[in-house]
């Protein structure tokens, strides 16, 4: 599936299409709202600010619903009707079951779909770059009574995700990782050794760069925690993705857009020059051997 045919990118139009015809047809939320439960008791005020947000899927009758409402008709039509079936295919992820928690599922389909990604990490190895032991180890130290046969299933789910690495058009994935994610011990030395030769072997990728944070730096901005920038096909149509305790959380504010995106050129302004890096995680590999 070609990243502008995934269900994410198809839903991502369509709310923006969506939000763009009422607009066109200068009706405010509220209103479009109020003429929509005159037909259909679904509908609200917040659940149209979700859809148009890009916040919950909407089904092809609902958006039948909204054409009427904004008097679109014939081939426009036929083609956002078609755009709103495409919406509702599952994704490849959807194959993996409890092996994606549902939650997580939303970053996996951005992620399949992305033109780019950058990445920031304090504490652990990247999932995209991460080796079947490194991701096993690391799921078994932080839920240690998870049966075996499920941890299985979480690390296949991880390795078909980082298929978007090498694809026909892969993602151009810039990652910057701090020191400490090389020096902390994942599983043993045998893990960590056969961890940094995958490291060196991405970074012959051309699709793949890979700057690191020495810990002679110091203090520098982006300590507070990790976060991944995502692009997709549509012009400026960027999130950022943020994980923490709490849970999760995807920001698409200008504000969050812009602090996002000069932070992380602050960090790779302090980071080591990709060929730098390399040499430092080769210096990291003779370490374990």
């Amino acid at each position: 599936m070609a990243r502008g045919d995934s269900p994410t990118v198809r839903q991502r139009q369509l709310a923006a299409m969506l939000r763009r015809l009422r607009e066109e047809s200068a009706l405010t939320i509220e209103e479009a709202a109020t003429r929509l439960r005159a037909s259909s008791s679904k509908w609200s005020k917040s659940k149209l600010s979700r859809v148009e947000n890009r916040q919950q899927r909407v089904q092809p009758a609902e958006v039948g619903h909204l054409l009427d409402l904004y008097e679109v008709y014939g081939d426009r039509r036929d083609s956002l009707m078609e755009m709103a079936k495409k919406a509702m295919e599952r994704g490849w992820w959807v194959a993996y079951g409890s092996a994606l928690p549902e939650s997580f599922q939303t970053y996996v389909g951005l992620e399949s779909a992305a033109t780019t990604i950058r990445q920031f990490e304090i504490g652990l190895m990247p999932g995209l770059l991460q080796t079947p032991d490194y991701a096993y180890a690391m799921m078994l130290a932080g839920e240690p009574g998870t049966p075996a046969d499920v941890q299985e299933g979480r690390v296949a789910a991880r390795m078909a995700r980082q298929r978007v690495l090498h694809r026909e058009d892969p993602v151009e994935y810039r990652v910057i990782l701090d020191e400490g994610v090389l020096r902390r011990t994942v599983g043993g030395v045998r893990v960590m050794k056969g961890q940094l030769e995958r490291l060196l072997e991405l970074t012959r990728l051309p699709n793949i760069s890979i700057q690191v944070v020495p810990f002679d730096v110091g203090s520098y901005p982006g300590m507070d925690g990790p976060f991944t920038i995502l692009e997709l096909p549509q012009p400026d149509d960027i999130v950022v993705y943020v994980e923490g305790p709490a849970g999760a959380v995807y920001l698409e504010d200008a504000h969050s857009l812009r602090r996002s995106t000069m932070q992380f050129g602050q960090i790779s302004a302090v980071a080591l020059e990709s060929r730098e890096s390399v040499k430092l995680i080769s210096q990291f590999l003779k370490e374990y051997q």
